[in-house]
C-alpha cells in the first residue's frame, strides 16, 4: 500500500538537534481507495473463532463477502434491521412523497382568508351551542 502513499519531509528536533524525517501523508485519493482495499482483504478469523471452530465456511472469502453473508444470516433469523438493510440494497429505498402547495396570493390576502375561515368556524360554534 506504500505505493499509493505520498511522503512529505519534516524537521524533528531531538535535544536541540534538528533531524530531517519523511512521513507518509494521506491524500484524498488514498482515503477514497481505503474502504475498497479494506473490503477486498481476505477475512481472518480471531483466535477464539478458530478455537471454537466457528465460521470455518468463511475461510478464503473477502471481508466484503463475509459482511454480506453475516447480514443475510441475520436477516434469515428475522432481525428487522438486517431485513430492511438488505431490501434497501437489493430493491432500493422506497420513494418518499412530498406534498407541496403553491400559494399565489399576498401575505395580507392569506391572513384575511384565515380570518374569514376562523369567523365562519366561530359562527358555526355559536349556532351549535
Amino acid at each position: 500500500m506504500d505505493e499509493i502513499m505520498n511522503y512529505d519531509t519534516f524537521v524533528d528536533w531531538s535535544e536541540g538537534i534538528p533531524k530531517v524525517v519523511s512521513r507518509r501523508m494521506v491524500t484524498k485519493e488514498v482515503l477514497e481507495d481505503l474502504p475498497v482495499a479494506a473490503l477486498s482483504l481476505p477475512y481472518k478469523r480471531t483466535d477464539e473463532e478458530i478455537f471454537l471452530c466457528k465460521d470455518e465456511d468463511l475461510e478464503g472469502l473477502t471481508n466484503a463477502e463475509v459482511m454480506n453473508i453475516r447480514l443475510a444470516r441475520r436477516a434469515a433469523r428475522g432481525e428487522m434491521d438486517a431485513i430492511k438493510t438488505i431490501t434497501d440494497r437489493v430493491l432500493g429505498k422506497a420513494k418518499q412523497q412530498i406534498e407541496s402547495k403553491s400559494i399565489t396570493q399576498t401575505y395580507t390576502q392569506y391572513l384575511e382568508m384565515v380570518a374569514e375561515e376562523e369567523a365562519a368556524l366561530l359562527k358555526e360554534a355559536d349556532i351549535d351551542v
